[in-house]
């Protein structure tokens, strides 16, 4: 497979080992950057630009702001602008971080904050462990995919149900789907009670057949030659109850 690097362009500031990688025999320039240690073509059209930053760099550069500015400069030039962090950056037992030179007095939660507002600024941030790391991190960098196309599996948005709507969700057998068509017939969740136990109503819903009034009948409790029925108090009010019942005991 060939290279995706074509071509990079190398800020005259790098030291030494940076200006002298190849990049998969890419073809190489050294020149004065405005932002970014690195600009590099990729063989599909892309444009990459990294800022290099050792542990060190890039904790006196947060404490500078400096740091925001340079990704500014990047994501104003190319929208796949990577910041790449090299060499020892870790978690103390403290909550201290610890770079080749040991703790220094930054916190890991506020090195955190700024790698965050490094992302939100529209930067992308990597580390690898060593300096001699950096081109092959650079060369996965260029050879990724940049199409566009992520299969990614449907969205699912959150429903909110009704106090009826969850007393007949709560039913052996009725889903979301069969809430609209019960509700739409029976306008009320005590109308839908008595439909939904009712077995020998010639009437029907799609998807409500006799199994599903069986299961919603044992899960009531009812025993045979019973039926809850919608009857009214004095108030007007529909109250069911079960056969032979009258409301609240009387």
């Amino acid at each position: 497979m060939p290279p995706s690097i074509t071509a990079v362009l190398i800020d005259s500031r790098e030291p030494a080992w940076v200006q002298q990688l190849t990049f998969g025999g890419a073809m190489t320039a050294i020149t004065a950057l405005d932002y970014g240690d690195l600009l590099i073509t990729t063989a599909s059209g892309d444009l990459l630009a990294v800022e290099r930053k050792t542990a060190s760099d890039l904790l006196s550069s947060i404490a500078s702001n400096r740091l925001f500015n340079q990704i500014a400069g990047l994501v104003q030039r190319t929208r796949w602008a990577y910041l790449v962090i090299t060499g020892e950056l870790r978690c103390g037992s403290t909550g201290q971080v610890i770079t080749e030179h040991g703790e220094n007095g930054w916190t890991w939660e506020s090195l955190q904050g700024a790698l965050l507002k490094a992302q939100e600024l529209g930067a992308m941030v990597i580390h690898v462990g060593a300096d001699a790391d950096y081109e092959a991190t650079v060369m996965r960098l260029a050879g990724r995919d940049r199409s566009g196309t992520v299969p990614v599996a449907p969205v699912k948005v959150g429903v909110t149900l009704t106090e009826p709507e969850k007393v007949l969700t709560a039913l052996p057998g009725i889903g979301l789907e069969k809430l609209k068509p019960i509700l739409e017939y029976c306008a009320t969740a005590a109308w839908a009670l008595q439909f939904l136990t009712d077995l020998d109503t010639s009437e029907r819903i799609p998807g409500i057949g006799p199994g599903t009034k069986a299961a919603i009948r044992r899960a009531l409790g009812l025993r045979e030659g019973q039926t809850l029925s919608v009857v009214y108090e004095e108030t007007g009010n529909p109250v069911t109850v079960a056969q032979g019942e009258t409301p609240h005991g009387e």
